[in-house]
């Protein structure tokens, strides 16, 4: 922020009757101030001295310290150091942003909660369409942004106040936690080029990527709250005055109308990961799913699509689209599950660099100077793919102790990492991998968020750390385990730790996109309740010195018993039509056999075989919500076309025909 943004935001805190916050000191190299530490994304921690692959081991790291939460945590925690605290004196501070709506600023070396403030009534999931992939409630998202001469941190909470909810972007005190600005409701519509006015409406959104602060700006991002109402939701992003918190501006990621069969969407969520600026202030992310039915790119749609747009939003710079965008579209293999990661400047002829992927596997290579816009038929006009494996994940890179540049991707095949190739052509090399086992977790195995922390290039020092989801699931707190590992970043098949470091409920349908933050020596993860502060034990102590709370120990795996078995036809009241929809939960899974339990106390047994020959396979995980179409042959048997994931079966939820 610039001098004069930060000293606006003083006066008019002032003038409000606000407490200003204290003076603060220089940023540290130390601080996380933002999601995976820069606006480019890079999660490279670079200034990391006490944490090498000689101390980080079974024997000499461990737990230190776990914190009792008031709600599950999706955002990165972000630390601030030598931060003074109300009435408490000077402290190194990890802040941490809960969907209960409440904020903590947690000594991060002793793990003592300084203060914590609530910030509104959180949105229960039922609220949203019985969206279940944020469960049970939907409060702080995205990851907050900490703006340290200002001495303020921004985040957005989505409040409930029983009949309806709004997101609010707050403004609050790094010192105690309390407003500095009135905040502001967030409100949008756009007219479109049809001359229909769409309106911004919260219920049918979600606020999933990272905050972004640039060019004196912060920029917050919209997508959909699972898909369950398309024609309601576009993707959204808006840019606001962080010293009055202003709108600026605004733009949608998808202006088409139609009076019948509306389809939108085109939703900026990429599994939490934040919106991305180059060193002009220029925006980047990525866009999911649009329209199933008929194709929908076009000068007014931009979906499965990495989107480059202008500082102040009004233009769109650049784009990519994926050849075969509508096949993801029909099956709901979005590019925009992944972030986008820029790549500080390479030597050679394209030194601006971007990779971005999604559900489908890919990672795409892009010149930031000519994204590769959308090529009709094929082949995209990028400088590379990679097989990443189907990712809800985001990319990372950092300099190896080799001097070279090196990308990690996190999808299904593992944490990999690829070295970076500008001469004679610009390529990504395999250069070591995780291996699959590493990222394996429910719901889909869609592998993991990494980030690397080093001493600059210093050999032995890099180490790539990155949060395993749970492999079973329950619905009681605090949840089933998440597990933290650790590998050498010169050498991924060489693991260091792997350590129990919190827990997830709903895992079945819920994913778990959590991201490590490490400074100082130690390492956060935040998850459900919870806050647990890992780094290296003293002398002589115990692998694990520090005992969780009773509230803290992972629950046991939710046991899943089927209702009463029933013929498919008998399921639906009888009806002739030559396909089906069945909506339910499976009970269990026997081979390609699969059995659902539906509403009113039955179960049916599907053949699951066809299913997956040309649509994305799911994991059949006992427990999850999914919706069958199928097909009943002359013997009563019923032969799924197509498994896809649901959401809990509600009031909402279509009635099986």
């Amino acid at each position: 922020m610039c001098i004069f943004a930060a000293t606006l935001l003083l006066a008019i805190a002032a003038i409000a009757g606000h407490k200003v916050a204290p003076p603060q000191p220089i940023s540290s190299p130390q601080d996380v101030l933002t999601y995976h530490g820069d606006n480019l994304r890079t999660g490279w921690f670079s200034s990391e001295t006490q944490l090498t692959t000689s101390n980080v081991n079974p024997q000499s790291f461990g737990l230190l310290q776990a914190v009792v939460l008031d709600g599950r945590v999706d955002a990165e925690p972000l630390v601030v150091m030598q931060q003074p605290i109300a009435g408490q004196g000077t402290h190194n501070v990890v802040y941490v942003a809960t969907e209960n709506n409440s904020v903590y600023a947690v000594d991060a070396d002793a793990g003592a909660i300084l203060w914590q403030r609530n910030f509104g009534a959180a949105v229960p999931y039922q609220f949203k369409k019985s969206d279940d992939n944020v469960f049970p409630a939907m409060g702080i998202l995205g990851t907050p942004v900490i703006d340290r001469t200002a001495g303020a941190m921004y985040f957005v909470a989505d409040s409930y106040n029983g009949i309806s909810d709004t997101f609010y972007l707050h403004a609050i005190s790094l010192s105690n936690g309390r407003n500095l600005l009135k905040p502001a409701a967030i409100h949008f519509f756009e007219l479109l080029p049809s001359g229909v006015k769409w309106t911004f409406m919260p219920k049918y959104h979600l606020q999933r990527p990272g905050l972004l602060e640039a060019n004196g700006s912060l920029y917050i991002a919209f997508g959909s709250n699972g898909d369950t109402q398309p024609d309601k939701s576009r993707g959204s992003i808006m840019r606001y005055d962080p010293a009055t918190l202003t709108q600026l501006s605004g733009q949608i990621t998808n202006q088409r109308h139609k009076s019948s069969l509306p389809y939108y969407l085109s939703s900026i969520w990429q599994s939490g990961y934040a919106l991305a600026a180059d060193a002009n202030g220029d925006v980047y992310f990525s866009t999911g799913n649009s329209d199933r039915f008929q194709p929908s790119y076009s000068a007014l749609n931009l979906p499965e699509s990495v989107v480059h747009l202008s500082g102040d939003l009004s233009t769109l710079v650049d784009s990519f689209t994926t050849f075969n965008y509508f096949k993801l579209d029909q099956h709901d293999t979005d590019m925009g599950s992944g972030g986008t990661l820029l790549l500080p400047d390479q030597p050679g002829s394209i030194p601006h660099l971007a990779v971005a992927g999604g559900k489908d596997g890919r990672a795409f290579l892009l010149n930031r100077d000519q994204l590769g816009g959308f090529t009709r038929g094929g082949p995209d006009n990028v400088l590379q793919v990679v097989n990443m494996g189907s990712c809800w994940c985001g990319p990372a890179y950092f300099v190896g102790s080799d001097g070279a540049s090196y990308v990690l991707t996190g999808g299904r095949n593992g944490v990999t990492s690829w070295q970076l190739q500008t001469s004679p052509a610009v390529q990504l090399m395999q250069a070591s991998s995780t291996g699959a086992a590493a990222v394996s977790g429910l719901p889909d195995n869609g592998g993991s968020i990494p980030v690397v922390s080093s001493n600059g290039t210093t050999p032995g020092s890099g180490i790539v750390w990155f949060v395993q989801k749970p492999s079973t699931s329950s619905d009681n707190d605090p949840g089933t385990s998440i597990t933290l590992n650790a590998y050498a970043a010169s050498d991924l098949t060489q693991q260091l730790v792997s350590i129990p470091a919190g827990a997830w409920t709903h895992a079945v349908n819920s994913n778990a996109n959590l991201v490590p933050t490490v400074a100082n020596g130690k390492v956060y993860v935040a998850s459900n309740k919870q806050l647990q502060i890992f780094g290296l034990l003293s002398a002589g102590a115990k692998v694990h010195p520090a005992v969780l709370p009773k509230s803290l120990v992972p629950s046991s795996p939710a046991v899943i018993s089927c209702s009463p078995k029933v013929a498919p036809r008998r399921a639906l009241g009888g009806g002739s039509a030559a396909v089906h929809d069945f909506y339910g939960t499976i009970c269990q899974v026997n081979g390609d056999e699969l059995h659902l339990s539906l509403r009113g106390g039955q179960s049916i047994v599907v053949d699951a075989s066809p299913a997956f020959l040309q649509n994305r396979p799911i994991l059949l995980t006992p427990g999850r919500p999914v919706h069958i179409v199928a097909t009943i042959d002359g013997k009563g048997v019923a032969h799924a076309e197509e498994v896809s994931p649901a959401h809990i079966v509600s009031s909402s939820t279509p009635p099986d025909r």
